[in-house]
C-alpha cells in the first residue's frame, strides 16, 4: 500500500531542504489548506503542522509568508484553532506566543498574515480564556504597536490587532484590563480609532471592543464618565452635516455642535450597527439613560433615522430611541437587564422585528 503522499514532503519542509523543493512544497500545502477537506487532512499531519510552523520564521520571506498563510486559513474554523492550540515550535513556545513575537517584530515582514490568525483564534470563545495568560504581559505592547501606525518597518499595517483586542475584550479580565490599568487607561488609546478613516478594519476592531465593554454595567460608570467624554467617539461617526436648531445644538457634545455641512457619515454598515447597540447597552441603567439624554443622543439619532437604509440598523436605531423618549417612570425600572421578559414574549418581539426587516 503506497505511504500518505504528504509524509514524502516532510522532508522538503525542513529549514535545510533545497529552496525551490521548499518553495514547491509550501506553495502545495497553501493551495491545499484553502479548502475544509485540505485543512483536515493537514490537521492529520503534526509532522507537517510542525513544520510549517518552523517555517513561519524561514529565512525565505516568500516561504515565512506561505506559512503563515497556512495558519491562516487553518485558523478560519473553530477545529483547525483548537488543533492548532495544541503545538510549540522548536523553542517550545505556544503558537500564540509565537504569533505574538511577530506582531511585535517591527522588521516582520509579513507580520499582517501573524494578526490575522491571532484574530481568527481570539474569535473562537470557547479557546480564547487558554490563551488569555500568554496575552496580557504583551497587551501593553501590542496596544502600542497598533496606535503608532508605522510601527512596522517592512509594510505591515497590523490592522488586525483590532479586531484582535475586540475578540479578547469578550473576557472580563481584558475588559477589565483596558479600563483598569494604571498607570495608563490602555482604552484611551483606542478611542482615536474610532473615526480612523484609513482602515475599517482598525476603525471596527476599536468601535468592537467599546461595544463589548458596554455589555458589562460594571463599566458603565466609567464608560460614561467625563473624563473618556465617549459620546464624541461613537456619535460622531453616524453624524452627518445636518443642522440642528439652537437649544438641540447646546445638547450635544462641544466638538460635535457646528458640524461642517460636507461631513460624512461612517460608510460601514457593520460599524453602524456596532455604534447603536453600544449606545443600547448605556441605556441599561437609569444613569446611563439620564447622560445619554441630557447629552443630544435623541436628536442624532432622529437625523440618523432619516439617513439610514439599512432595515437591521434602522431598527437598531429606533430600540435606542423608544428608550430615550420615555420617561422614567414610563421606563419602569432602574435596570433594565433586570426585567424578567416572558419567553412566549421574547418570541413576539422576535417575530416583530423579523416583519419589520422583510418590510
Amino acid at each position: 500500500m503506497a505511504g500518505d503522499p504528504l509524509d514524502e514532503l516532510v522532508q522538503f519542509l525542513k529549514p535545510e531542504a533545497r529552496i525551490d523543493l521548499k518553495h514547491i512544497a509550501v506553495d502545495h500545502l497553501v493551495g491545499l489548506s484553502g479548502t475544509e477537506d485540505g485543512i483536515n487532512t493537514l490537521l492529520s499531519q503534526d509532522k507537517i503542522i510542525q513544520s510549517i510552523i518552523v517555517l513561519t520564521d524561514d529565512k525565505v520571506e516568500e516561504i515565512a509568508k506561505n506559512a503563515l498563510l497556512i495558519l491562516v486559513n487553518i485558523t478560519a474554523s473553530a477545529k483547525g484553532v483548537t488543533e492548532l492550540l495544541k503545538f510549540k515550535s522548536d523553542g517550545n513556545k505556544n503558537i500564540v506566543k509565537l504569533l505574538i513575537g511577530y506582531v511585535l517584530n517591527p522588521e516582520k515582514k509579513d507580520a499582517d498574515a501573524a494578526c490575522m490568525a491571532l484574530s481568527n483564534i481570539t474569535r473562537v470563545e470557547s479557546e480564547v480564556e487558554s490563551t488569555l495568560d500568554t496575552f496580557l504581559p504583551h497587551l501593553n505592547d501590542i496596544l502600542n504597536a497598533y496606535c503608532h501606525v508605522e510601527f512596522n518597518k517592512r509594510g505591515s499595517h497590523l490592522n488586525y490587532i483590532g479586531p484582535m483586542i475586540s475578540n479578547l475584550s469578550c473576557c472580563h479580565r481584558i475588559r477589565k484590563w483596558l479600563t483598569e490599568e494604571n498607570p495608563h487607561i490602555p482604552l484611551l488609546k483606542l478611542l482615536p480609532f474610532c473615526s480612523y478613516e484609513q482602515s475599517n478594519i482598525r476603525r471596527g476592531g476599536a468601535m468592537g471592543t467599546l461595544r463589548n465593554i458596554s455589555f458589562d454595567p460594571e463599566f458603565h460608570s466609567f464608560l460614561l464618565s467625563n473624563d473618556l467624554e465617549l459620546l464624541t467617539y461613537l456619535l460622531n461617526p453616524i453624524m452627518g452635516g445636518e443642522e440642528y436648531i439652537d437649544e438641540e445644538m447646546d445638547m450635544l457634545p462641544i466638538s460635535l455642535q457646528y458640524l461642517p455641512k460636507e461631513k460624512q457619515r461612517e460608510t460601514d454598515v457593520d460599524i453602524r450597527r456596532m455604534i447603536l447597540e453600544t449606545l443600547n447597552k448605556l441605556c441599561m441603567r437609569k444613569t446611563g439613560r439620564e447622560i445619554l439624554r441630557n447629552n443630544g443622543v435623541y436628536y442624532v439619532l432622529r437625523e440618523y433615522h432619516k439617513w439610514e437604509k439599512d432595515p437591521k440598523v434602522r431598527l437598531a436605531c429606533e430600540n435606542v430611541v423608544d428608550i430615550l423618549i420615555q420617561k422614567e417612570d414610563e421606563v419602569g425600572a432602574e435596570e433594565l437587564s433586570a426585567v424578567e421578559v416572558p419567553d412566549d414574549m421574547v418570541e413576539k418581539f422576535q417575530k416583530m422585528d423579523e416583519d419589520y426587516i422583510k418590510e
